[in-house]
């Protein structure tokens, strides 16, 4: 699939969009049914949307598009997401859509400053420069601006040797000048009565960014013991925020070790709830202890029920359950669970009086979302009653090197607190660990940094060689085991051809930029 998708894009660059447009849907048909959730579907859609574009078939585009945006966002892939953006934005100005495509591109702009690709980058500059220079701006339309946009363009091309595409940059640079030099085409920006002009965020300097990058990380530190520098993550917390004080139950979802029970407990502080937080795993008792657990129950109820018991849906009145892998619960106490959902009322086990609690929910659960709705082994009606919000917290290795830099550490000071030891790591060491796909996640993260404390001795520095990683471990998904092996081969070209991103594309029989892209997705510095 893979390299029918390159063949595709081979098609795209040199100009023939039919072409690549067949190719593509022939690799989207069996994307979809082999890794409906991969990252290849999204690439997908995007390359789909902007073959739709330059054949002039807009609507598609844009339906295509939003489809590839809504993926990526699934995925957390901000990367893509960002690209995917700016072909959407094409695709609502060519359909006289200018509001639509001034908000597309801003939405691109602020993803770009994140994650800094030069050449999407240089891309995004350069349509929006196209687009400012033309009609389809409308009250937009800006000359001055769009000759800003081809330099910055410019810019971004120089920086990475993309002569193509600098030499396109160059062209429109000097057409606008010379329609501004000569009169026809004046600096002035047509403005129209309340439409602003549209001015993305100039890119920061490194200094400011580090700053805003550290307070957001302090930030998602404090109010929910989360360690981030991902700009997505600190939306998802943004979200969260949002969403304590509210009483309706929340769904998150997300693979094991990711940090789900630190989201119910951050909903539950945040909230201003003065009740209980009281978490259980439905995964590790047996149906009639969850159900005793939960709902309580009366004397005389079962064999061994010689009192009553208060179940913990009344003891945290007021506060909040938290039902880890609720998706394990029997279908019956999903029954009595959705029951109680939706009218707050519940009876202990073996008896007949029913009490009325306002316990909010939060449950959990490993599995996809789509999994839940399909009905399979848990109940539809329950998944859409739970899921009044859902959160999705991506694995550690969608969340990007940064953050597996600086839990690493911050799990590192911990074990070494705890040890009595003062031990390091080497750059080479932080390396590794950025570049392993954490099939445990932050769990496993965690575990790996106090085994390596205990083992080493005080005042050593843990160097590259002596990181060692849980060979048990193993993907839980096809997804992410097809993406271990897309990166050992990436890292072992990379190897053979000393770091050489040219060399190690043709080994891999792929364009260098699309190289580039994997690399940043699977984690692996492209610097």
């Amino acid at each position: 699939l893979l390299a029918d998708e390159i063949e595709g894009d081979i098609e795209l660059e040199s100009g023939d969009s039919k072409a690549a447009l067949a190719k593509y849907e022939a690799v989207l048909l069996q994307a979809t049914s082999q890794a409906p959730k991969g990252d290849i579907v999204a690439e997908l859609r995007r390359r789909r949307a902007e073959c739709f574009h330059l054949l002039d078939r807009h609507d598609e585009a844009l339906v295509e598009a939003k489809l590839g945006i809504t993926h990526c966002r699934e995925l957390g892939d901000r990367y893509e997401e960002a690209a995917t953006y700016r072909v959407a934005a094409m695709a609502a100005a060519s359909l006289g859509r200018p509001d639509e495509a001034r908000e597309f591109f801003e939405q691109g702009f602020t993803l770009y400053e994140d994650i800094e690709t030069p050449y999407e980058w240089g891309r995004l500059w350069m349509a929006f420069g196209d687009w400012l220079a033309s009609d389809l701006a409308g009250a937009y339309r800006d000359p001055r601006l769009a000759l800003e946009a081809y330099h910055a363009a410019h810019y971004r091309f120089e920086s990475m040797g993309a002569n193509a595409r600098l030499a396109d940059a160059n062209a429109r640079i000097a057409r606008l000048s010379t329609l501004l030099q000569s009169g026809v085409v004046t600096m002035e920006p047509r403005v129209a009565e309340a439409a602003p002009v549209v001015v993305p965020s100039p890119p920061r300097s490194r200094a400011s960014r580090s700053r805003e990058v550290q307070r957001k990380t302090e930030w998602a530190a404090e109010r929910f013991s989360l360690l981030t520098a991902n700009a997505s993550i600190i939306e998802l917390l943004e979200k969260v925020e949002k969403l304590a004080p509210s009483r309706a139950p929340v769904l998150v979802l997300g693979e094991s070790g990711t940090g789900k029970e630190l989201i119910a407990q951050a909903l539950h502080k945040l909230s201003g709830r003065r009740g209980e937080f009281v978490a259980i795993n439905c995964a590790t008792l047996p149906r009639e202890v969850i159900e005793s657990e939960l709902f309580g129950h009366v004397a005389g109820a079962f064999t061994g029920a010689t009192r009553d018991k208060v179940g913990l849906l009344e003891v945290c009145e007021g506060g909040t359950v938290f039902l880890d892998e609720v998706s394990e619960m029997s279908t019956d106490l999903q029954s009595r669970l959705l029951r109680f959902l939706e009218s707050g009322e519940l009876r202990r086990v073996g008896a007949t009086k029913v009490h009325r609690v306002t316990t909010r929910v939060v449950a959990a659960s490993n599995r996809e979302g789509a999994e839940l709705r399909s009905g399979k082994q848990f109940r539809s009606d329950l998944y859409y009653r739970l899921a009044n919000a859902v959160i999705l917290l991506p694995a550690l290795r969608r969340r990007g090197p940064a953050d597996v830099g600086l839990l690493a550490r911050h799990f590192l000071e911990r074990a070494c607190l705890e040890e009595g030891k003062r031990v390091t790591l080497s750059d080479a060491a932080i390396q590794r660990l950025m570049t392993h796909s954490w099939p445990g996640n932050v769990r496993e993260l965690k575990s790996i940094m106090f085994q390596h404390v205990v083992l080493a001795r005080d005042g050593a520095e843990i160097q590259a060689d002596d990181v060692h990683f849980d060979a048990t471990a193993t993907p839980g998904s096809l997804d992410e085991e097809l993406a271990q092996t897309e990166r050992r081969r990436i890292e072992e070209a990379l190897r053979v051809s000393n770091n050489s991103k040219a060399d190690a594309a043709r080994i891999l029989a792929m364009p260098r930029t699309t190289l580039i892209n994997r690399m940043k997705r699977l984690g692996i510095d492209p610097d």
